[in-house]
């Protein structure tokens, strides 16, 4: 089971509604999402580190789903490393099942609190769409991803986002429609990746352009 870089994609939130947007990343969460990141380039060694992390902050700040959005993606990548078949669903399972506990929990409220700049509810959303449709067919959860990506594009909260985060929303609405096979849905992510501000998502979406002839 691969999972595409969700290094492209973090940042949260936290806030009562109708407050002022409120940064929340902390130290902790700063040091959990280092862990995760070095799981999702292949240190399967990180993998627990990162579970515990988020399991830890997400007991302690149980008002923020993104945070149980993390370590449910954690354990997906858990599921992916297992050597053991059982084991690899298992773990596969409960990462998912996770995913969408977190993504029921999200209210309004949670497009106010930021974490590392990043409305809560855009990037709970994003993680869960990359992790969720990047799973095998069989295991049934790729429309709970795609419904948290198509919340996340149409949500009023993306005008608060950096180019930076839009690009990596739009370039994960590109991978889906190419998975799907709708051509003319991924060229117009793409495009819209590539008119952006340059973002790390940049060169990748303009090189995939590229092979289709654009």
């Amino acid at each position: 089971m691969k999972h595409t870089a969700i290094a492209l994609f973090i940042s949260l939130l936290c806030a009562s509604a109708g407050a002022a947007p409120q940064e929340l990343a902390t130290a902790s969460f700063v040091q959990a999402r280092q862990h995760f990141l070095a799981a999702v380039e292949g240190k399967s060694n990180a993998t627990d580190s990162a579970i515990e992390a988020f399991h830890v902050l997400a007991t302690r700040q149980p008002d923020h789903p993104l945070l149980m959005a993390y370590e449910g993606a954690a354990y997906t990548l858990k599921g992916r490393d297992a050597s053991m078949p059982w084991d690899k669903m298992k773990y596969t399972e409960k990462g998912a099942d996770l995913l969408e506990k977190a993504l029921a929990l999200l209210t309004p409220a949670h497009d106010e609190a930021l974490f590392n700049g990043t409305p809560e509810s855009l990037e709970a959303r994003l993680v869960a769409a990359n992790t969720l449709t990047a799973l095998p067919e069989f295991m049934n959860r790729r429309n709970q991803g795609k419904r948290a990506l198509e919340a996340a594009l149409a949500s009023p909260a993306l005008a608060q986002a950096s180019d930076q985060f839009r690009a990596n929303l739009y370039a994960a609405a590109a991978r889906l429609a190419n998975k799907e096979q709708r051509g003319k849905d991924e060229i117009s992510w793409l495009q819209k990746v590539t008119a952006l501000p340059e973002t790390s998502q940049h060169a990748r979406a303009a090189a995939r352009l590229k092979e289709l002839g654009l």
